[in-house]
């Protein structure tokens, strides 16, 4: 799938400013509930949102990828034991009905 949408996710003036699309706020929120509804803590977690056009195996339409990254532990370097919390989750959002069509992951 590739990214084909006209309109951009996030723009920047500066390193301290960020703006972000309506639409990705919102798979983001959909996202960032559900992910906190399994107890972890988003603090520890980096998070990555794409968008997708395309046809897939199981849907055809703009989908949100939204996925938490465990933090590496400071001063280390490297997959494993260097996470603070292992593992990742990624969400497939439907920008159709904002539904999660798909997670894929450790929870």
């Amino acid at each position: 799938m590739k990214n084909t949408s006209s309109e951009p996710m996030f723009q920047s003036n500066s390193p301290s400013v960020l703006s972000i699309s309506g639409s990705a706020m919102q798979a983001l929120k959909i996202a960032c509930d559900e992910f906190v509804a399994s107890g972890k803590d988003l603090r520890d977690f980096t998070i990555t949102i794409s968008l997708e056009t395309g046809k897939t195996e199981t849907y055809t339409n703009d989908l949100f990828v939204v996925t938490f990254m465990g933090k590496l532990t400071p001063g280390k370097r490297g997959l494993g034991t260097a996470n603070r919390v292992p593992g990742s989750l990624t969400y497939f959002i439907s920008k159709e009905n904002w539904k999660i069509i798909k997670e894929q992951g450790i929870k």
